[in-house]
């Protein structure tokens, strides 16, 4: 886990709660993940937000004409790194924001895409076995799991496929020293 400043983890914290409140977490963080995907080399990107010799006017105009086509939550959180000492915290905020987006995202990988229904009871048999609520649950589609489902969240990982079974199965004969 990577450490943030904790200004910038109270107010990464204080949007997700804010988008799961107004029912856009899924929005916001499609785009935040969509701005870290464009900027290819984070670190170039930091150091450009950090040059002292780019204004910070400068960097804002880059800010902005980036960031434009955002949804008005998402830039409003954005809007909160940027500070009159030059200090541009961009990456860290949007960092910040999806490691708690994945703190809280089951994501269920099965062979075939599931149902809404299928989905909200495996993640509720899920969320009691666990004592622990998920935000955001997501259907994954990996055809060599053949079949079940695996679940997957940043503290778990339960694998129920007959890919797994198979492969322990494999494992176990080879222990007994049977060959072919």
């Amino acid at each position: 886990m990577v450490k943030y400043h904790k200004d910038i983890v109270k107010e990464a914290s204080h949007f997700y709660a804010k988008a799961k409140y107004e029912g856009h977490l899924d929005q916001v963080t499609n785009e935040i993940q969509a701005i870290l995907d464009g900027i290819q080399n984070t670190s170039t990107f930091r150091q450009l937000m950090h040059l002292e010799h780019v204004s910070y006017d400068k960097k804002l105009a880059v800010l902005e004409s980036t960031f434009g086509h955002l949804s008005s939550e998402t830039q409003e959180y954005l809007a909160t790194f940027p500070s009159e000492d030059g200090s541009m915290n961009i990456v860290e905020a949007l960092e910040a924001f999806l490691e708690l987006y994945n703190a809280n995202k089951l994501e269920i990988v099965s062979a075939i895409p599931l149902t809404d229904e299928q989905i909200k009871r495996i993640a509720i048999a899920f969320q009691n076995k666990t004592e622990k609520e998920y935000d955001s649950w997501v259907n994954t589609v990996d055809p060599s799991v053949i079949g079940g489902v695996q679940l997957k969240t940043k503290e778990f990982l339960l694998d129920g496929t007959i890919s797994n079974k198979l492969k322990q199965f494999k494992e176990k004969v080879s222990q007994t020293g049977l060959k072919r």
